[in-house]
């Protein structure tokens, strides 16, 4: 029995070795690290429960509980930070064009104008595409952030243009 009990374990073990290289290579959100990391974490119960006479297995498992532990969270600070760095990367460019935006809509002289401009033009698109960008990045923050900003942009424009048009309607 216990030489059944052992063959069975090291295959068992294999077996959640292949898991864990199997769902860190899938793992592409932190979601997902915490949703595969769970179901491990569940395995390796599962696994402790069967074999929980043998103190020598214990203790294996006990050590491969913190390395899987230890692999998703690591994995999961990682994918973290690249998300982080890409949304800071996509806000930045955003700003950069919602800069380019202000000054452009300065030369406007007809409400018309702006509100056209806002409507069709490329770089507008552009700032809406990266706030979608940034909410499929749950960083919702930024996007309503540049949201807020593109709708700024133009309620200024269009209040600059028309102070300009009563100053000058008033002679």
């Amino acid at each position: 029995m216990g030489t059944e009990a052992v063959a069975e374990f090291a295959a068992q073990f294999r077996l959640l070795d292949q898991s864990i290289v199997n769902y860190l290579d899938v793992a592409d959100s932190p979601e997902k690290c915490d949703d595969f990391l769970t179901k491990l974490m569940v395995q390796l119960e599962e696994l402790e429960g069967k074999f929980a006479e043998f103190e020598e297995f214990i203790a294996q498992i006990t050590e491969k509980r913190e390395e899987v532990y230890n692999a998703f969270e690591s994995r999961k600070v990682n994918l973290t930070e690249a998300r982080n760095r890409r949304a800071t990367a996509l806000q930045s460019a955003a700003e950069r064009i919602l800069n380019g935006i202000k000054n452009r809509v300065k030369s406007f002289q007809e409400v018309a104008e702006v509100n056209g401009f806002f409507a069709a033009d490329l770089m507008v698109d552009k700032v809406r595409d990266i706030v979608k960008q940034l909410t499929e990045l749950e960083d919702n923050v930024k996007a309503d952030d540049l949201q807020g900003q593109l709708k700024s942009a133009k309620e200024d424009a269009i209040r600059q243009l028309r102070d300009k048009k009563d100053l000058f309607v008033a002679g």
